[in-house]
């Protein structure tokens, strides 16, 4: 996400500390020309658009419906409940340390999307001088991690769309592993992130590919074919649909069909269309790798894959596709 998309407008911090009796937050004024507003502006942005966030949709009669602020006015009492299960957990969570709560209120595209992060203290040693004139090296701890150390917790809420994304953070809570933000404070059902439900669904069309098409030139045809629909959909539509996919990429083979069914229903991937952002666009935009035996790695631009001119494929009884670049001209980079 671009900061300058980011329009923050209400901010508190905490402190979360399980030696306390209570978790201390208050309001803190942002300056747009402070240090400290530019920090927390690009740990915003930074984190808005991971591909490896768990995702959840809410209710209006759920629990996060409830508690949530309907306006910024009243976002002080959503920061109370937060802080205040926080402090809980802290007393029975086993490795959930200690650190600074951070709440944002934010405009992102006219949509307001309120963050919260927990960023957890580093223990770090620092370069100091003793009176006498020493240089010395001493242990500071509480420090804060950069934006970009990821050594902390965070969630989304868009609360137009009913939307929750979040960290993959885990402790145990009563002897089981559980990301405490959505078990314990947010009351959610996790998905699988926008990077795994990629990947899972690649995997169900590649398969379906491997195991139905055999002849010589099909296999590689049909791989190139899947990235160029798939990149294509996610520029247009911005989301990546399993039954487009089977519409176009199986139209010509019966049994493909049946077989990609299959693995749809046992990779249990929804019907629904898998929402990519814009990382995910670019990803399937960007040059296709193929990597050989040998260890060469040819970088293909994704339009130039199924150029006869260019490329020929064939693929041996044993499944390996023989690859012959022609009519290439260039200069070694």
């Amino acid at each position: 996400m671009n900061a300058s998309k980011v329009e923050l407008s209400k901010c508190f911090l905490s402190s979360i500390d399980a030696a306390k009796k209570f978790v201390d937050y208050n309001e803190y004024q942002l300056d747009p020309d402070g240090e400290i507003y530019q920090y927390i502006l690009q740990l915003y942005a930074y984190n808005y658009d991971n591909v490896a966030a768990k995702k959840a949709r809410f209710s209006e009669d759920s629990f996060l419906a409830r508690v949530l602020p309907e306006k910024e006015e009243d976002f002080a009492a959503f920061v109370d409940v937060v802080t205040d299960e926080m402090h809980t957990l802290l007393g029975e969570a086993v490795s959930l340390g200690a650190g600074s709560g951070l709440f944002l209120w934010a405009t992102v595209e006219e949509q307001p999307v309120i963050a919260f992060f927990k960023l957890n203290y580093q223990t770090k040693f620092t370069c100091d001088m003793t009176e006498d004139g020493q240089v010395i090296w001493k242990q500071s701890g509480r420090l804060l991690p950069s934006h970009t150390q990821k050594e902390y917790d965070y969630f989304y809420i868009n609360l137009y769309e009913r939307k929750v994304w979040m960290s993959d953070s885990k402790c145990y809570i009563d002897g089981e592993m559980v990301n405490y933000m959505a078990e314990r404070i947010l009351q959610l059902e996790l998905n699988k992130s926008e990077k795994e439900m990629v990947s899972v669904f690649e995997n169900a069309v590649l398969d379906t590919i491997k195991e139905c098409y055999k002849e010589h030139e099909e296999a590689p045809k049909k791989v190139f074919e899947y990235r160029q629909e798939a990149a294509s959909e996610a520029v247009e539509m911005g989301e990546i649909s399993p039954v487009k996919m089977e519409e176009r990429l199986f139209a010509d083979n019966e049994r493909a069909k049946e077989v990609y069914r299959e693995k749809v229903e046992e990779l249990q991937i929804a019907d629904k269309p898998v929402e990519v952002g814009k990382k995910t666009e670019r990803k399937l935009k960007k040059k296709q790798k193929i990597v050989l035996e040998s260890g060469i790695e040819l970088q293909v631009p994704i339009e130039c894959l199924e150029d006869s001119n260019l490329f020929q494929y064939k693929q041996d009884e044993h499944g390996n596709v023989l690859i012959r670049i022609q009519d290439v001209g260039g200069v070694l980079k």
